[in-house]
């Protein structure tokens, strides 16, 4: 029979291992880790009573980072899309906005993103969560994420 002693102690070992390996499965939200696959198949809807604050531009962050700055609409008839950041992924990846719109960048994730265009034509600054981002694109363009390689979208100009 087993003693007191030793049941304890093979309890205890045992209780250790397991809180080992929730603290190492405890990954979520790392630089490292590959986000699910984005399914963008629904449609983004807006809504009238949410307002998107585009922070201002921080000139020494901006030299650093290499960003544009936000550029405004010169259309009094422009829409504005937004792309929500959240979960590593853009949502939607692929929009489409006619000549003279504004994309708003909104990151709604737990981490810092930006959004760069892929020849470096234009480029959002580090995006903190709750921060957005507002330019109009003149030409369809693929675009990154530079901290996460694998964010990826689209915009085309009609």
């Amino acid at each position: 029979m087993i003693s007191l002693k030793n049941f304890f102690r093979i309890g205890f070992s045992l209780f250790a291992m397991v809180c080992l390996l929730n603290i190492t499965s405890c990954n979520s939200g790392s630089k490292d880790t590959m986000p699910a696959e984005n399914d963008n198949s629904s449609a983004t809807t807006s809504s009238p009573d949410v307002t998107v604050a585009t922070p201002p531009v921080d000139t020494a962050m901006t030299a650093k980072t290499g960003a544009t700055a936000a550029t405004p609409s010169t259309n009094p008839n422009a829409e504005t899309h937004v792309v929500t950041i959240e979960n590593m992924k853009y949502n939607p990846a692929t929009i489409t906005v006619k000549k003279g719109d504004q994309v708003t960048f909104n990151n709604k994730d737990i981490v810092e993103h930006n959004a760069t265009e892929v020849n470096k034509a234009w480029a959002s600054p580090m995006l903190q969560p709750g921060q957005s981002w507002t330019f109009t694109p003149e030409k369809t363009s693929d675009y990154y994420c530079t901290i996460h390689l694998v964010m990826k979208g689209k915009i085309i100009v009609k």
